[in-house]
């Protein structure tokens, strides 16, 4: 918004709103709503999301309304942890908001509000779900599929040198969002910066064909340091 203004040249935030009618763009639904993006550019997945450099945007609009939308249309329901893990950002406030407006239901499970579509029939069946949940052989399959994924994932990266660990590790950050460093960091043994290193220079496109420092880098040659 800030932006938006400078080069309109008003401090107006009602002149901005007026221009921002005038073409198709969507609203952030995260940093308070601050940020635009124009039609053109937007890439939503197809849960209806898509995030920049941190500033998330949805197909369905606010985040009062994605999360009704992400509620009402999820086969077993959601808990408020399932919910901001999907957005990134926290849903306290809108989910309390929506069941105040009964727009949401929510119904105690296994010690933890579920929230569920506010028709009947539709609350039944995914509080019907919830309780059927994957079978113990089904959770077993995945936990064991999940041990072996780590595994790959330790073996490639010791085959990597240290500039490839750091960009390895970026890329597998940003393909998680919101927390990924933190999750990274736990599954791969490396630090939480090293991660955010690799990350950052991902985005700026520092990348260099050769060498695992960057020019300049690394220890200075014995001859430079004692020419004689």
């Amino acid at each position: 918004m800030g932006q938006l203004k400078a080069a309109l040249g008003t401090s107006v935030d009602m002149t901005v709103f007026r221009k921002l009618r005038e073409i198709p763009c969507h609203t952030s639904y995260s940093r308070r709503g601050r940020y635009y993006a124009l039609d053109a550019v937007t890439r939503f997945d197809v849960r209806g999301l898509w995030s920049y450099r941190g500033v998330h945007f949805s197909r369905f609009g606010s985040l009062v309304e994605t999360t009704e939308r992400f509620v009402t249309e999820a086969e077993q329901g959601l808990f408020a942890s399932e919910l901001a893990q999907i957005v990134q950002v926290d849903v306290e406030e809108p989910l309390l908001r929506l069941v105040r407006e009964q727009r949401v239901a929510r119904e105690k499970v296994s010690g933890a509000y579920l929230y569920c579509s506010r028709d009947s029939a539709r609350r039944r069946a995914q509080i019907l779900a919830r309780d059927a949940g994957p079978s113990s052989e089904q959770q077993r399959r995945r936990d064991r599929a999940l041990d072996q994924s780590k595994a790959a994932v330790v073996l490639l990266l010791s085959l990597l040198d240290e500039r490839q660990r750091r960009l390895f590790a970026g890329l597998e950050s940003m393909l998680l969002g919101w927390g990924g460093d933190r999750r990274i960091a736990e599954m791969m043994g490396l630090d939480v910066h090293t991660i955010a290193k690799g990350r950052q220079e991902l985005l700026a496109g520092k990348l260099h064909s050769e060498g695992i420092r960057r020019p300049g880098g690394g220890r200075k040659a014995v001859e430079k340091k004692r020419p004689r």
